[in-house]
């Protein structure tokens, strides 16, 4: 376990009042059993749904031969050039 990992895991113990091995246990019972919570059940229908778009873009539209992004006159249309 990552120390970040170790350290957000005894956070959230304590404000849920259990130890972390209690913890750890649920994570792993709801990881294993294939549980999503509701908001990571949207949040993967959104990004499925992003996805399929990028994808149909993906095939349908084609820039011009040799086209190439030119980041800095993007950002000096903007208005964020830099200097």
């Amino acid at each position: 376990m990552r120390e970040g990992q170790d350290r957000l895991l005894k956070e959230r113990a304590r404000k849920l009042g259990v130890s972390e091995a209690q913890l750890v246990c649920v994570a792993l019972d709801r990881f294993l059993s294939g549980e999503e919570g509701e908001a990571t059940a949207k949040a993967r229908a959104s990004l499925e749904a992003f996805l399929a778009e990028a994808r149909h873009l993906a095939g349908t539209h084609r820039f011009p031969e040799g086209w190439r992004l030119n980041r800095e006159a993007l950002y000096a249309e903007e208005g964020r050039g830099r200097g």
